[in-house]
């Protein structure tokens, strides 16, 4: 009786992680879907980035944005955040969380693993 606590407790302590981080993306997806055709290419405003390969709204109230954006090649990614001026999305900052040719090795939550493209 006693190992099947134990298991219930550890499967428990596994899931509801995992639930959240499920909700987390599901929550991305909708609102990538939902912006779409705002942020396809908003992050041109940045003459530094080159081709984008796909990118994911992490966040979004209507007034500010964080948009995560994965290059072509997966070589990097970057997190913009931009502000809603008149309807127009406007850059405010530029953060590169991964580079597989440079220093950056950050993580964004919900998407941990893509920290592994810029160790390859």
């Amino acid at each position: 009786m006693k190992k099947k606590v134990i298991l219930i407790i550890a499967i428990v302590a596994i899931m509801i992680p995992a639930v959240f981080w499920a909700v987390s993306l599901f929550r991305c997806e909708i609102l990538t879907k939902k912006y779409y055709d705002d942020f396809q290419q908003a992050y041109t405003q940045n003459t530094m980035l080159g081709e984008m390969e796909y990118f994911k709204v992490l966040s979004c109230d209507g007034n500010t944005s964080e948009v995560y954006y994965v290059s072509k090649g997966m070589t990097d990614a970057n997190v913009l955040t931009f502000r809603n001026n008149n309807g127009v999305w406007q850059e405010t900052s530029w953060e590169t969380i991964w580079s597989a040719s440079g220093s950056a090795s950050e993580v964004v939550y919900p998407y941990w693993w893509h920290f592994i493209y810029g160790g390859l």
